[in-house]
């Protein structure tokens, strides 16, 4: 116990509040910021949608203007009326007929008319280096200055191609209009070695439609590069705008919604973008870091504020709680200590009738009819020990007995009547057996012997009246049973059993082992017990209180193998009218001792 005792750990009932208390915050904690950081990543996730969304709808709905624009050129290309007349005057040199110019540009203006955002509609000659339009007439580029696109568009071959502020695709007096227009080049076959360019300049203000106001989060912007990283068209946060975009790489995921946070300006922002596959242009969502995680971020203040108050409110409960619960403890404890010293013992006062008032009242009650006991223990402690003074004082009896019956044995012996001397010595032996110096256990050794000089006593009175039949394995006859547990039963047998036959009858004694139990019988071939009376037999030594003469040694004997062997101890009467009874006592193994460590080492062995 010393041993086990010491490996218990001593926590005081503070120590386990603490841990309560400090677990359940750091519990509340991970669970809030677990949600908070679970939330940021639905609402990333959900933004990143939407903004994937917005950005495709943009470039979708460019691809769509830009189709319809290229369609246009398709049939502006295709107009064989207009290539004839560009075949007349194929340089726009003013020494030709003027007409075909001005008819020319009919042609062009009619195409012009259907889209409000077709800035101008202008063919350029290569050998020339003069430009017709429809906004700006006709005009000759610079001397030496050959336009950027021209080497460009002549490697698309008929395949259109689209930028954004082409030098020359508007005169040089309007470079403001040049600024604000994107271009669709083509070329443009008027004869079989003659090739002009076609140019379609729309208005960017055509991109603002289509993107729409950037009211969404602050900071936004949107951003519309060429494949050179140009800048085509900007909305929204002007520093997004000014922002070089081209140094971030392109990946697949920006395809997928997810957001990527890059470093713009020193400043953190994420970025969804969308290629066009007409154009190769890019259509680029931006949104500072700080704007989208707003909520999130005045959200983390808000649950680090509260669950500072969280923590000062429960370490004040608990101080609250403690201290309700420590101090009728503590008195409890003192008490306690007061009783363990044999302190004179003081109540302790209730101040509170819940479970700790109501223990501290059990407690106090505990302690009165502890000391209640303690003095009767100590009035029964005198009484008995005036009972062995005066059990000390009456051995005097017992031994004047044994004097007495051996000086009749020895006296018959020399009057030569050996049977009455036989007599005495078993009537000698049977007391010294019973009385046993006090003793309540005894081996079956002497159970036998004690019943052998009973029986031969009972013989003599009862003369050729029954025989005796032995069973009794040697190997039992060291155990330790109860004294005096088989003479009631014997003599129960000679007195109800044997008495009332007639004829010689027989009595068998037996005591073996049956499995895990010691079986004890005794047996009769007397009258036998009718079933109503056996049942009424079988009542009255079951159920407390005083019995009748003819069932008291077995009511009594039956009590005590209770009370010695317990509630697995079998106790069993069979009987039939005319045929004889059977008592038979079942005692487990483990309940019974061994005279010698000889029997010990059998027992194990067997």
């Amino acid at each position: 116990m010393k041993n086990g005792g010491s490996r218990l750990k001593t926590t005081t009932i503070k120590g386990r509040f603490v841990r309560i208390v400090l677990g359940n915050l750091i519990l509340f904690a991970v669970v809030t910021f677990s949600l908070m950081s679970w939330f940021q990543s639905v609402l990333e996730k959900k933004i990143g949608d939407s903004a994937l969304q917005s950005v495709r709808t943009v470039a979708g709905n460019i691809d769509v203007y830009l189709k319809n624009v290229i369609r246009l050129s398709d049939s502006i290309v295709a107009d064989s009326e207009l290539q004839n007349l560009l075949k007349e005057n194929q340089s726009f040199d003013a020494t030709r007929p003027v007409w075909t110019m001005i008819e020319a540009l009919k042609q062009l203006k009619g195409y012009s008319v259907a889209n409000e955002f077709i800035y101008s509609i202008g063919i350029y000659s290569p050998d020339s280096r003069k430009m017709l339009t429809t906004a700006d007439g006709i005009y000759t580029l610079p001397e030496g200055a050959q336009p950027d696109w021209l080497d460009t568009v002549r490697q698309y071959r008929d395949s259109p191609y689209i930028g954004s502020g082409l030098m020359y695709a508007v005169p040089s007096f309007s470079q403001e209009n040049r600024a604000s227009t994107f271009s669709v080049a083509r070329r443009m076959r008027t004869g079989n070695r003659a090739e002009h360019v076609l140019l379609l300049n729309s208005d960017k203000s055509v991109l603002g439609k289509m993107i729409g106001d950037v009211d969404g989060i602050e900071g936004t912007g949107i951003v519309v590069t060429d494949e050179r990283g140009g800048t085509v068209y900007a909305a929204g946060n002007p520093d997004v705008g000014a922002a070089d975009l081209t140094r971030i790489p392109f990946k697949e995921e920006e395809e997928a919604g997810k957001l990527r946070g890059v470093e713009l300006n020193g400043k953190t922002f994420f970025v969804i973008r969308q290629r066009s596959d007409v154009s190769g242009w890019t259509v680029s969502l931006v949104m500072p870091k700080s704007a989208v995680f707003s909520d999130v971020t005045v959200m983390k203040h808000t649950v680090l504020a509260l669950l500072a108050l969280l923590s000062v409110f429960s370490l004040l409960l608990f101080a609250l709680l403690y201290v309700q619960l420590s101090q009728p403890i503590k008195r409890l404890m003192n008490g306690m200590l007061r009783v363990e010293k044999g302190l004179p013992f003081v109540p302790i006062p209730i101040r509170r009738m819940d479970e700790l008032g109501y223990l501290q009242q059990r407690f106090n009650q505990m302690v009165a009819n502890e000391q209640q006991m303690r003095k009767q223990i100590y009035s029964e402690k005198l009484h008995k020990k005036e009972i062995e003074l005066k059990f000390l004082q009456s051995q005097v009896n017992p031994h004047f007995l044994y004097n007495t019956l051996d000086s009749i044995y020895w006296v018959a012996l020399g009057s030569g009547v050996d049977e009455i001397g036989s007599l005495v010595l078993d009537l000698s032996r049977f007391f010294r057996i019973s009385l046993s110096r006090g003793k309540d256990f005894i081996t079956v050794s002497e159970t036998l012997e004690h019943l052998r000089c009973y029986l031969r006593i009972q013989q003599f009175r009862h003369m050729d009246k029954f025989e005796v039949v032995w069973d009794v394995d040697p190997s039992l006859l060291d155990v330790k049973i109860m004294k005096l547990m088989l003479q009631p039963v014997v003599e129960n047998a000679i007195v109800h059993g044997l008495e009332a036959v007639a004829g010689t009858c027989m009595l068998q004694v037996g005591i073996k082992r049956s499995g895990e139990f010691l079986q004890c019988f005794v047996s009769d071939t007397g009258v036998g017990i009718e079933a109503d009376k056996l049942r009424e037999l079988w009542a009255e030594i079951r159920e407390e209180g005083e019995s009748g003469n003819k069932t008291y040694g077995l009511k009594n004997l039956y009590q005590r193998l209770h009370i010695v062997y317990g509630d697995d101890m079998r106790f069993s009467i069979e009987s039939e009218a005319g045929r004889g009874t059977k008592v038979t006592i079942m005692i487990h193994l483990n309940r019974l001792e061994r005279s010698t460590d000889a029997y010990e080492s059998h027992h194990r062995g067997g």
